[in-house]
This record gives structure tokens, sequence and C-alpha cells, in this order.
């Protein structure tokens, strides 16, 4: 098990999953009373509403995953160059996600 506890550090009950510090029910109760003190701005909300409908989409097989556009890596996660069309995505792996954004960044300067 590693020296991980498997119970939640809040209530005690039995977690579901042992890598985390709380039960699912702690969890969604901490996220909540964290989501009141930090509310999301439009852009926010909008850009977690498009990532969100891509991963319902992508768990019931209507959006599939498909190798990194640059290299060809399988290991790939969606890119969304368009949040108003959130099923347009563009595959990318980690490394060339995080190049995508750091050229972008470089050219916003």
């Amino acid at each position: 098990m590693g020296g991980r506890n498997p119970t939640c550090c809040r209530c005690g009950k039995l977690k579901e999953r042992i890598e985390t510090t709380y039960c699912r029910a702690c969890h969604a109760m901490r996220v909540r009373q964290w989501r009141r003190t930090h509310p999301l701005t439009p852009e926010e909300r909008k850009k977690e509403n498009a990532r969100s409908f891509a991963r319902v989409y992508r768990k019931r097989g209507r959006l599939r995953q498909k190798p990194c556009r640059h290299c060809g890596d399988a290991k790939s996660e969606c890119h969304h160059p368009d949040y108003a069309r959130p099923l347009f995505v563009i595959w990318l792996c980690r490394p060339c996600h995080l190049r995508l954004h750091a050229a972008k960044r470089r050219r916003q300067r």
C-alpha cells in the first residue's frame, strides 16, 4: 500500500481511491466551498465547459483519441484552438502541446 492511509482524513470513512486525501463526498464538499470564494471568470467558465463537453463525448466514444498531429505519438491529449467549438480538437502529445502554448505566449509578448 506504500504507506497511504485508506481512510478519509476528514470523515474517517474508507476512500474509493487510496491515492487521494479525501473520500469523494468530502472532496466534492471541499471543491464547492473553494468555488464559492474563487469563482470562475466568464473566460475560465467557457474553457471549463468546452473541456467537460469534450471529456463526456470522449467517454461515450463519440470523440476518438488520435495520435499527435506533430510527432505521431499515440499518447496524446486534446487541444482546443477555439473554445466556442468544444468538439473541434487537435490531438497533441504533452511535449508538443507545451511547445504550442509556449510559442503562443511568445507571440503575445
